[in-house]
C-alpha cells in the first residue's frame, strides 16, 4: 500500500513539474520570435496575417481582428483565432494543437495531432460565405451560403487517410471568373460533397450543385502539402443546364461551348493554382 502512495504521490509531484516547466517556460518565451517564424513560414506560401499574435494566458497564442491576406487582398478575416497545445495528451507522449476560430459570423474547430494515429480533427459551422473575402479577392465574384463540415484524419503506416463532409446551405454566387471564362451565376442551390484523403492524396468527390434549372459536379484532386498556394489544382466542373437556365446567360454558355461533350452537358477543365484558378 505504501508503494502504491509513494508512486502515485511522485507521479503527482512529476506531472506538477512538468506543468510548472511548460508555463515557466512559456511566461519567459517572448512572443515576438514565434511570431517572426510565423510570419516566414506563411512568406514561403506568399501569405500574411496581420496583427500579430499575442499570449494567451494558458500557453498559446491569439489573433485578434485579424486577416490573411496573399499579395492579391485578403483571403479570410478572424474575428479570434486562438491556437494552444493540448497539454494532457502530453503525459501519453502525444502532441496535439488545438485551433479554435471566429469567423465568417461562424466558427471553426481543430485539433492537430504531430505524432500518433490521429493526425485532424474538424468541424466548421454557420460559415457565411459572404463575409469570405477569398471570393472577392480570388474569383471577383459575390458568394453567399452557410458552410457546415466535419471530419477526421487518421496517420497509417500507409499515410494519411480520412474524409472531410462538406455542405453548404442555400449557396449562391455571381460574377465567378476562371482566367478568360465565367462560370454562369446561380442561387439557391443545395450542396453537399466530401473531401476524401487516401495515402496523403486529397481528392474532393463529387461536389453536387443542384437548383432550378442548373445540376453540377464538382470533383477532381486537391493541393495539398507544405506549398499548398502554389501546386496546381486538377479540378473539372460539370454543368447541365435546362434550356430556360442557358436562355438566361446565353452568352457565357456561348464561350464556354468548348467545353460541351453533348447537348447540353459542360465538363470545364480547371487548372492553375489555388490563389489563381484557370479554366483552359
Amino acid at each position: 500500500m505504501m508503494t502504491k502512495r509513494r508512486f502515485l504521490r511522485g507521479l503527482g509531484l512529476a506531472v506538477a513539474a512538468l506543468f510548472l516547466f511548460i508555463v515557466l517556460l512559456y511566461a519567459l518565451f517572448p512572443v515576438a520570435p514565434l511570431n517572426n517564424a510565423i510570419a516566414l513560414k506563411l512568406a514561403e506560401q506568399g501569405l500574411t496575417i496581420a496583427p500579430e499574435a499575442s499570449k494567451t494566458i494558458l500557453p498559446g497564442v491569439v489573433w485578434s481582428e485579424a486577416a490573411l491576406s496573399s499579395a492579391q487582398g485578403p483571403l479570410l478575416a478572424f474575428d479570434r483565432l486562438k491556437v494552444q497545445p493540448q497539454l494532457a495528451p502530453l503525459l501519453l507522449g502525444r502532441m496535439k494543437v488545438a485551433a479554435d476560430l471566429a469567423l465568417a459570423g461562424g466558427e471553426m474547430n481543430l485539433l492537430y495531432g504531430l505524432n500518433g494515429s490521429q493526425a485532424l480533427a474538424l468541424q466548421a459551422d454557420k460559415i457565411e460565405l459572404a463575409k469570405v473575402p477569398f471570393f472577392k479577392t480570388v474569383l471577383g465574384a459575390t458568394a453567399g451560403g452557410l458552410l457546415w463540415s466535419e471530419g477526421t484524419v487518421r496517420r497509417t503506416a500507409q499515410g494519411l487517410n480520412g474524409e472531410l463532409k462538406l455542405e453548404v446551405k442555400q449557396l449562391q454566387y455571381s460574377g465567378v471568373k476562371m482566367g478568360a471564362f465565367a462560370l454562369p451565376d446561380a442561387a439557391n442551390l443545395r450542396t453537399q460533397g466530401m473531401v476524401r484523403i487516401s495515402g496523403g492524396r486529397a481528392r474532393l468527390e463529387s461536389f453536387t450543385l443542384q437548383g432550378e434549372g442548373i445540376y453540377m459536379r464538382l470533383s477532381g484532386d486537391l493541393p495539398n502539402g507544405p506549398q499548398i498556394t502554389s501546386m496546381p489544382l486538377d479540378l473539372t466542373l460539370e454543368i447541365m443546364p435546362k434550356p430556360e437556365f442557358m436562355e438566361r446567360q446565353k452568352l457565357v454558355f456561348l464561350l464556354l461551348a468548348k467545353f460541351m461533350i453533348s447537348p447540353g452537358v459542360y465538363r470545364v477543365p480547371i487548372r492553375g493554382t489555388l490563389l489563381k484558378p484557370v479554366i483552359l
